[in-house]
């Protein structure tokens, strides 16, 4: 795949600045490899949940690919600094991808919606894109989806041999299930395309062309089905509002930069890769925010010398963030200026990154490790208690599984410690549940031991507070 694209944060949210055509190319690139990828199409709906929405937040951050789906958002790219592109709609690139698929010989798979549609698609599509071959149809009922049979879903679609999947539960339903399962899939490709398929079949239509244009498809939406849609709009408007002034008003702080020394990339010691980032970051101007070329261990970012930080400079902060995740290494911000301090939690991006005051701070924190640590303790009667130090996220999964599969050989009773867990993930959540069911194969239980606030809510949003329930018996 190309090299990353620019990447504009608005709202809150990454948006790579990509058009129709660029995206489509990515993708047929994705669907040609063999690691699992995931693309997210996110609107101004989207932005607005995402922003009560810890998990689903996290989970548009490491997104392969991020594309602005609204024309309001386009808009306000303007207005922030990184105007972007174009809009690229979900509905757009479905046909596109069709398309591709039938030309390249790739495979497809339909999730969700249900199967009277799916087969009805898969039969238009295959009409208007002679070669197309539907890999398979599955439509899940209704429900939490960690309550699906997601291993058994997920084994279907690795033996169908899809290239690309497209998944129809909307949002944000269809990016948790996306998120927590596209690596067991097997599938290069996974892609939530709400009613996209609905579009298809006809049993929805699309606005006229000259109200996608000018933005007003949403209107389109609102008039063919108002009861349930008009308050929907109304809030994410009363969102955008509030959000685009809190934005704006950051971003009218520029400050001049006044040259002092150049920023650097060292490695100021052997286990550490360090940054210095200076002066006003914004498009067209980062050179005061080197990269460096290969990330092989933690890095150090001093941000005291940051002025300022538009929607572009964000985006550059968001480079770094997902080229240390891909890596697996922790970024930790040194110092950073009032500036930026005020532009991450306005941004609600302070969760991706570690804050330190000072580098010393910093280098102890990787000499002891990350405190990814865990530890195991059995009472005799075959309850066995876990307790983490990390975050529960997809980044730590396999630490995380490979505690618990140990700590659950022998145990009747499992009792996950949260106490020093500050946040869990969906991927997360829906690998406990797989370890809960295997307790419950054996007449055992799975429970959860004090989570914090921030936990407790997640798993709430992620409707799992039955399905793992609390232990409160242990002094």
């Amino acid at each position: 795949m190309k090299m990353e694209p620019p990447i504009a944060v608005l709202l809150g949210l990454p948006f790579h600045d990509l058009t129709l055509d660029e995206i489509i190319e990515e993708c047929g690139e994705m669907m040609k490899g063999e690691a699992p990828c995931y693309v997210v199409t996110a609107n101004a709906d989207f932005t607005a949940q995402a922003d009560e929405d810890a998990d689903l937040r996290k989970i548009v951050y490491f997104a392969d690919r991020v594309v602005c789906d609204g024309m309001p958002l386009v808009w306000l790219s303007r207005l922030f600094g990184h105007p972007l592109k174009e809009r690229v709609a979900g509905s757009d690139m479905v046909p596109k991808l069709l398309e591709l698929c039938a030309r390249e010989g790739h495979p497809v798979y339909f999730f969700g919606s249900d199967l009277e549609t799916l087969k009805q698609a898969g039969e238009i599509a295959g009409q208007r894109y002679p070669g197309l071959r539907v890999a398979g149809c599955d439509a899940p009922a209704m429900g939490a989806v960690v309550e699906w049979d997601n291993e058994s879903i997920c084994r279907r679609m690795k033996e169908s041999g899809a290239k690309l999947l497209l998944v129809c539960l909307g949002c944000p339903k269809q990016e948790r299930w996306i998120f927590a399962n596209h690596s067991e899939t097997g599938i290069p490709l996974s892609i939530g395309v709400g009613a996209s398929l609905d579009f298809i079949t006809g049993k929805q239509v699309r606005a006229p062309l000259w109200m996608q244009k000018t933005g007003l498809e949403w209107f389109w939406r609102m008039a063919g089905n108002p009861k349930r849609l008009i308050s929907r709009y109304s809030k994410d408007f009363v969102f955008i509002i509030k959000a685009a002034f809190k934005q704006a008003r950051l971003q009218s702080r520029r400050q001049r930069f006044k040259p002092g020394v150049r920023p650097v990339v060292t490695i100021s010691a052997p286990e550490v890769i360090h940054l210095r980032w200076q002066g006003s970051l914004e498009k067209g101007r980062t050179e005061g925010a080197p990269l460096p070329d290969v990330v092989d261990r933690p890095v150090l970012l001093d941000g005291s010398g940051i002025l300022f930080m538009d929607s572009g400079g964000l985006g550059r902060l968001v480079l770094l963030i997902r080229k240390c995740r891909a890596q697996g290494v922790d970024l930790f911000i040194i110092a950073p200026s009032d500036f930026m301090s005020e532009a991450l939690n306005s941004a609600q991006m302070a969760s991706l990154v570690t804050i330190m005051a000072s580098e010393a701070e910093a280098l102890e924190r990787v000499t002891a490790g990350r405190g990814l640590s865990s530890s195991s303790a059995a009472d005799g009667e075959g309850a066995v208690k876990v307790a983490f130090q990390h975050p529960l996220d997809a980044l730590h999964l396999d630490s995380m599984m490979e505690t618990l599969d140990h700590a659950a050989g022998n145990a009747s009773r499992l009792i996950i410690d949260l106490e020093q867990v500050d946040f869990i993930d969906s991927r997360a959540v829906g690998a406990l549940i797989r370890v809960h069911k295997r307790m419950l194969a054996k007449a055992g239980d799975l429970l959860l031991w004090r989570p914090r606030p921030d936990v407790r809510e997640i798993l709430h949003l992620l409707r799992v507070d039955s399905i793992l329930p609390e232990w409160k018996e242990i002094a």
